[in-house]
C-alpha cells in the first residue's frame, strides 16, 4: 500500500497511529489528525483519481467522500519526510450546510457516476516527446498566468479538444441543450473550447493567481498536479470582452482555493481537472513560504 493509498484508507478507520508527526492541513487551516475530515469521513469513493511523483516523494489524488449525508470532492496530498508521511494536505469542496450546492451542482454524484477519469490521462508519453519536468511546470504555470486579469490577448497553450472537469462537471464543449445549469458558466460559454472562452476574456475578473505550487509532476504520463488560490479583489464590476461586449463583473472580495491537474502532451493542455472551494479573501494555504 502506497503512502496515499494508507493515508486515505486511515481517513475512514480514523487509525492515525501510523501517521504520528505528520502535519495536517483542510482548506488551508491547520488541524490535528483526528479533527475535521478525520472525524466524519464514513467513505472514500468511489471516484478516484491519482498522481504520482515519486522524484518528489509526494502523491495526490481527487476524490469523492462521504460523511454523513454530505457527499463532497476532496483533493489530497501527502508528503513523505524520512521514509515516513510528513505532510498531509486536503481541501474539500462541501456543500453548503445550509442546503443547495453552491455554484456547482452535485459534482461528486456525477463523479461517481463514472468509471473512473479518462483513459487519456494514464496513457504513457512516448520517451522521444517527453517533456522535461521545468518545461511541464512552465506550461501548467502558463494556464494560470493566462487565466489572471484575463484580456483574451494571452498565451494560451490548450490543444483543440481540451477537456475541462471543474468540481464534478465537464465545462469545456458541452452542447447548449437542456435545461440544466450546474455550473456557473451559461450554456453558449460551456459549449465552446477552453482556447475560445480564455480568447473572449471572459476571466478578466480574476485578480490574481498566487501561492502557485506544482508539487507532483509525473514526466512518463505528462501529469502536473498544482495546488493555488484564484483571488477575486471585487473591483471588476463591469467590464468589456475582446470583442467589445459587456458584462456585469464581482463586487465582492473572495478567493478560491483550488487543487488542479493538466495532462501536457507535447506543449498542449489536453486535459484538466479542477477542485476548487471559495475561501476568505486572501486567505493561505498553510505551506506556502
Amino acid at each position: 500500500m502506497t503512502a496515499l493509498e494508507g493515508t486515505l484508507a486511515a481517513l475512514v478507520s480514523r487509525d492515525t497511529a501510523d501517521l504520528a508527526g505528520a502535519r495536517y492541513t483542510e482548506n488551508g487551516v491547520e488541524l490535528p489528525l483526528g479533527e475535521g475530515l478525520w472525524a466524519t469521513a464514513d467513505r472514500i469513493g468511489p471516484y478516484r483519481h491519482v498522481f504520482t511523483d515519486p522524484a518528489s516523494g509526494q502523491a495526490a489524488a481527487f476524490a469523492t467522500a462521504t460523511e454523513g449525508e454530505t457527499r463532497s470532492i476532496m483533493a489530497l496530498r501527502v508528503a513523505l519526510a524520512a521514509g515516513a508521511v510528513g505532510e498531509i494536505e486536503a481541501l474539500v469542496a462541501r456543500p453548503s450546510p445550509m442546503g443547495g450546492s453552491g455554484m456547482f451542482g452535485d459534482g461528486a454524484a456525477e463523479l461517481d457516476k463514472t468509471a473512473g477519469p479518462a483513459a487519456g490521462w494514464f496513457a504513457e508519453i512516448p520517451v522521444s516527446e517527453r517533456m522535461t519536468r521545468e518545461a511541464l511546470r512552465s506550461t501548467a504555470d502558463a494556464y494560470f498566468a493566462g487565466l489572471e486579469r484575463n484580456d483574451g490577448k494571452g498565451h494560451y497553450p490548450f490543444a483543440d479538444h481540451c477537456v475541462r472537469i471543474e468540481n464534478g462537471f465537464r465545462t469545456t464543449e458541452v452542447p447548449p441543450s437542456g435545461g440544466r445549469r450546474d455550473t456557473p458558466y451559461l450554456r453558449d460559454f460551456r459549449a465552446m473550447t477552453a482556447k475560445q472562452q480564455f480568447e473572449t476574456g471572459f476571466f478578466r475578473f480574476v485578480t490574481r493567481i498566487r501561492d502557485r505550487r506544482f508539487p507532483v509532476i509525473d514526466a512518463a504520463r505528462g501529469v502536473v498536479f498544482a495546488l493555488a488560490f484564484f483571488d477575486h479583489d471585487g473591483t471588476v464590476r463591469d467590464y468589456a470582452l475582446a470583442d467589445g461586449t459587456l458584462r456585469k463583473g464581482i463586487d465582492r472580495p473572495f478567493s478560491w482555493m483550488i487543487a488542479e491537474a493538466f495532462r501536457i502532451e507535447r506543449g498542449l493542455l489536453t486535459r484538466i481537472e479542477a477542485l476548487m472551494a471559495e475561501v476568505p479573501y486572501g486567505m493561505r494555504s498553510g505551506w506556502s513560504s
